[in-house]
């Protein structure tokens, strides 16, 4: 990643800074924080702040217009996920932080030069901060597992100034109605590395039962699918009433663990992936005796459609259906810019393509396969499902495949058609899990 800075009028440009990664990519924006640029730009400063993670953790350092260091701001075994606010004037540094935890994000305040670090953020939780321009004020948007969202508004001198919004119909709602809570919980794979996951359970839940397994994904590289937030999901919540365990899993190639953790599925996109999603499977159903081992699913939608499908031809037989929607199936049918990010360049790469495409192992599928997609998705092209079952048909393989025009990426294109979606996928986990 190279920084220039141009003359607007001329046209003439410096460069300011580079960083390489030879293992793995330069990330300058983190779409899943909600942020555009990795770069922050003070006012009223001729110094600028870089996240990087050169040092094996995501960390803010900062530099002047020349592209000198003048100092590395935060450090340890936790990742800088955004810079909410830069106070020039009194040299402090908003941003929010994985150092409670990887589940976590927290509001912390630091000086420019690395000294007097503290934490605003209270509650523990996941905390979404709007700050303002000033640096006095923010906006707490905060939830955690057993605590549903709370609003606030408060200073950064530590006062609470005001609840905006306590959330109490959604706390009499709990009150009246069925609602089964996440479960947050840690594996560790058979190679060794911990695992990250939340699990919600039946209502009603009897351990003397066995019940089906759903695991649902998404993966993709600096992603993250499990928090310590309160759990929203109508549909998990509605699996949970119908008997199902649903699982989610932060992965290796998941964001909030450090360099090592994400950059491992570098050019080997589906490997590990797929390989954490098998272990926990495995590892759930060998701890408890009420997850039945012959009647899993794993679903996924976009990333997760490509992950649930490659899990599903790379590890035959350990899930007995995939719920497979808008998937990647094939990374030279994607944006250049992702694929070669995470996969490098053709020709050379060529191989790599391959072994990272679901279309490969088509002949390897055992058990039972919908495959979803929208013929207008202008994120994900249906030429990826096509090629897919193609490949599944001349492998002999039968599955399943519902095409719903003229939806997008989300597939569905209106109300009624995400309630039949919704009943599609339920009714194939009946059919096939249940026998119903």
């Amino acid at each position: 990643m190279s920084l220039y800075f141009a003359d607007a009028a001329t046209g003439a440009a410096r460069k300011i800074m580079e960083e390489k990664d030879e293992d793995g990519w330069i990330d300058v924006f983190d779409f899943f924080a909600g942020i555009l640029h990795y770069c922050a730009f003070p006012k009223d400063s001729e110094e600028f702040y870089w996240i990087s993670g050169r040092d094996g953790y995501n960390h803010l350092y900062r530099y002047n217009y020349n592209g000198q260091l003048v100092n590395q701001v935060t450090k340890g075994n936790w990742e800088v996920v955004r810079v909410e606010n830069v106070d020039t004037k009194n040299g402090i540094v908003y941003y929010t932080s994985t150092e409670a935890s990887p589940l976590e994000r927290q509001l912390y305040a630091i000086s420019t030069d690395g000294s007097g670090k503290r934490r605003l953020s209270e509650a523990e939780g996941r905390h979404r901060i709007n700050m303002s321009p000033n640096g006095m004020y923010y906006i707490d948007n905060h939830s955690s597992v057993n605590r549903h969202k709370q609003v606030e508004l408060r200073a950064t001198d530590g006062r609470l100034i005001k609840v905006l919004e306590a959330n109490e119909n959604t706390a009499k709602f709990l009150q009246t109605n069925a609602y089964v809570p996440r479960e947050l919980m840690q594996i560790t794979t058979t190679d060794g590395q911990a695992i990250d996951i939340y699990l919600v359970k039946p209502l009603d839940f009897d351990a003397q039962k066995k019940y089906p397994l759903v695991v649902s994904i998404y993966g993709g590289p600096g992603a993250q699918s499990v928090y310590n937030e309160f759990g929203a999901s109508a549909w998990e919540q509605y699996l949970a009433q119908q008997g199902y365990v649903v699982v989610s899993v932060n992965n290796r190639g998941s964001g909030g663990y450090g360099q090592k953790f994400m950059e491992v599925v570098y050019e080997k996109l589906g490997v590990y992936e797929s390989l954490d999603f098998t272990e926990t499977a495995k590892y759930l159903t060998g701890k408890f005796p009420w997850i039945d081992n012959t009647r899993m699913a794993i679903q996924g939608h976009s990333y997760g459609g490509f992950t649930s499908s490659y899990t599903m031809l790379t590890h035959p037989g350990v899930f007995q259906v995939g719920i497979v929607a808008a998937p990647v199936t094939e990374q030279r049918l994607y944006d250049n810019i992702y694929a070669e990010r995470y996969t490098g360049l053709l020709p050379e790469n060529d191989e790599k393509y391959k072994t990272s495409a679901p279309t490969t192992f088509a002949k390897h599928l055992e058990g039972k396969m919908l495959l979803v997609h929208s013929p207008v998705d202008d994120n994900v092209h249906v030429a990826n499902t096509f090629q897919l079952l193609r490949a599944l048909l001349d492998a002999g393989k039968d599955v399943d495949l519902r095409i719903y025009p003229p939806g997008d990426h989300s597939v569905a294109y209106d109300f009624q058609s995400y309630v039949l979606l919704q009943k599609t996928y339920f009714d194939y986990l009946e059919m096939h899990l249940k026998g119903n």
